[in-house]
């Protein structure tokens, strides 16, 4: 059952990741406001969405390395 389960859960860490990122540039805007700032003060936007862009395809990218890890250890396991 693991084996099988493995798949859609990593599908499911990854559109929890991808939706908290929509919640945060729609919902929640004081945690962006850092970037908004600075974009403001410096007139940088391109690098202050680049470092967002950076870190939530971070996220993404370790989220389905972890899985990917957990899946192959477990097939080990399972014989």
């Amino acid at each position: 059952a693991l084996r099988i389960i493995v798949p859609p859960v990593t599908s499911q860490y990854l559109n929890l990741t991808k939706n908290s990122s929509l919640a945060v540039a729609i919902g929640y805007p004081d945690l962006v406001r850092v970037s908004q700032v600075t974009i403001s003060e410096t007139g940088r936007a391109i690098e202050c969405i680049s470092i967002l862009l950076i870190v939530y395809l971070s996220l993404s990218l370790l989220t389905a390395l972890l899985m990917n890890l957990y899946n192959r250890n477990a097939m080990r396991w399972r014989g």
